[in-house]
């Protein structure tokens, strides 16, 4: 009990998150292949080790405020996708039949080359977003705390990976013909995400929370910074949206999440 009361807020995220994924990958996926089980579970215990070294570290703002934290996301995000056992049919007719409603598809396709090009670049361009806000979090703010900034962040993507194992959908792109739009761009995404992502679907969507919540930890700084993070957070929904990365339900559910997190955390 000693040692948790000593941990960051972000470690103790990281802590939960990765005895979750443990307990569930061992316990309750049935259908899991039984190596699949063994490299959740010990995905799980490297992410654990690798909090309890962070946590018994001296603090170093270069190793706790900017390699650590990231480094245990991704350890989370790979762990938990391989929970996914087999798509859910019925839930993916949901999400898309809410795509239908809103005319996802066509409104996507009437995009012009250069929207399309930049919103497919702010997709992949997520990842900065986050040491963007760090950086300005850390030269702006008055009073900055790196651990509140990675605890906002973390919680917000854990919460999100957490909801895979109960919610297994393919991504719209690996079930729709055709491409959604022009963008040269866009070979780049499907490269990358061939060779590095999970290579399913999270509901609520990570992209979605992690970018708004990285807009929301600036919105105390000066107003044509937030606005500015701000747009890159909905260019970076949009650009996950329309390029049928995720579904729409997927974007709303991950704002929701970012919200609460920061209204939780920062209130």
């Amino acid at each position: 009990m000693r040692f948790l009361l000593t941990l960051r807020g972000w470690e103790l995220a990281s802590l939960v998150s990765f005895v979750y994924t443990a307990f569930v990958a061992a316990f309750f996926r049935r259908g899991l292949p039984p190596s699949t089980r063994i490299r959740a579970v010990g995905g799980s215990v490297a992410g654990l080790l690798l909090t309890a070294a962070s946590a018994m570290a001296p603090f170093h703002l270069l190793l706790h405020g900017w390699l650590l934290p990231p480094a245990l996301l991704l350890l989370g995000y790979w762990t938990s996708g391989l929970l996914f056992v087999a798509p859910m049919k019925q839930i993916e007719k949901l999400f898309a039949l809410v795509d239908r409603l809103f005319d996802v598809r066509r409104v996507g396709s009437l995009a012009p080359v250069t929207v399309a090009e930049f919103l497919e670049f702010s997709y992949a361009a997520v990842f900065a977003l986050i040491p963007v806000a760090l950086a300005l979090h850390l030269a702006l703010s008055p009073a900055p705390d790196t651990d509140r900034f990675w605890t906002v962040i973390l919680v917000t993507d854990f919460i999100c990976f957490a909801a895979l194992p109960w919610i297994q959908t393919r991504p719209p792109r690996a079930l729709e013909a055709g491409e959604p739009w022009s963008s040269s761009f866009r070979s780049f995404n499907l490269r990358w995400l061939g060779s590095a992502s999970i290579q399913v679907n999270t509901f609520p969507s990570g992209h979605a929370a992690e970018a708004l919540a990285a807009a929301l930890l600036v919105s105390n700084l000066r107003p044509s910074v937030f606005i500015w993070m701000l747009f890159n957070a909905a260019a970076v929904s949009a650009g996950a949206v329309f390029g049928r990365y995720h579904y729409a339900i997927d974007a709303f559910a991950g704002w929701l999440v970012a919200i609460a997190v920061w209204l939780v955390l920062m209130h």
